[in-house]
């Protein structure tokens, strides 16, 4: 019998076409949890096994790449503020 982990991901509207690409690709069990418009992310819930790992890491780098993004943007929208 496989053993299954569960994952709650909150992935950002920017990357979640690759991400769905992603779970889609891998035929991963998914479940949307929530949707937050203010925040402009999904919850989703992951189910995956040992072999799937490295698909999850690369989902974890996605959100990461997208939170560093956006963390430059808001220091760029500093930048105008002090101006």
């Amino acid at each position: 019998m496989t053993k299954l982990t569960r994952q709650v991901f909150d992935i950002p509207a920017d990357i979640m076409l690759d991400v769905c690409s992603l779970i889609c690709e891998h035929e991963l069990e998914h479940t949307i949890m929530e949707v937050d418009e203010d925040e402009d992310t999904i919850s989703l819930e992951l189910q995956y096994s040992k072999q799937d790992r490295k698909v999850i890491h690369k989902i974890e780098d996605m959100i990461a790449d997208n939170s560093d993004e956006e963390g430059d943007d808001d220091e760029e929208d500093d930048d105008d503020k002090d101006e």
